[in-house]
């Protein structure tokens, strides 16, 4: 996680070209985490691959619930937008707003999963005795979501930040620090999405 979620740097601070300490700490994050995403979907495809079977009839359909948690998720992403939008603008209360729905939107995507992932319980107990079709669902959804518990933290201290009116309109890369991991989460999240739709 980003622990770098502060404004600005003042003149003369560390930066690196044009790039600030905080944000190339977070490029440098999105890189391991790209590997530990791609090493899964990777793992994902060759598992699917060596199993010509792969979901028998008694066992569920992906939950159609994932569609309303890929709309909690461009809901959050849009929300973070308009905060950064917000603080750019100097409309401090707007910024908290945007900020607490950008949380109410993470929240609820957790809500969301836990109800997708028990439909999908009975997979477990299918033919299959290794439950491939609903392990490997369980890993790649399971993993997102826990980058999504690790997000509140730095939500939580950019939203305690706002309430203090700590951003500015020359002062907010906190802010879009922020959105820059929303918006990544969110793109893993359509790749998965599509992987899990495509292969099963």
């Amino acid at each position: 996680m980003p622990t770098s979620l502060h404004p600005e740097p003042p003149a003369g601070t560390s930066r690196v070209g044009r790039m600030s300490a905080p944000q190339l700490g977070l490029v440098v994050l999105f890189a391991s985490m790209s590997v530990l995403f791609g090493a899964s979907l990777v793992g994902y495809l060759l598992t699917r691959a060596a199993n010509p079977v792969w979901r028998t009839p008694e066992m569920p359909r992906l939950p159609l619930g994932l569609v309303l948690s890929t709309a909690l998720l461009v809901l959050l992403s849009w929300f973070m937008h308009r905060a950064v939008r917000a603080a750019r603008e100097n409309r401090s209360e707007g910024l908290v707003r945007e900020l607490m729905l950008a949380f109410l939107a993470a929240a609820g995507f957790l809500v969301c999963q836990s109800a997708n992932w028990k439909t999908m319980v009975p997979a477990l107990y299918g033919s299959d005795p290794y439950a491939r079709y609903a392990f490997t669902f369980y890993w790649l959804t399971a993993l997102h979501a826990a980058h999504v518990v690790g997000g509140f933290i730095p939500l939580g201290i950019v939203l305690s930040r706002a309430k203090r009116q700590k951003y500015s309109s020359s002062r907010h890369e906190g802010v879009r620090l922020c959105r820059q991991y929303w918006d990544y989460l969110g793109v893993v999240w359509l790749i998965l999405l599509a992987t899990l739709y495509f292969a099963t």
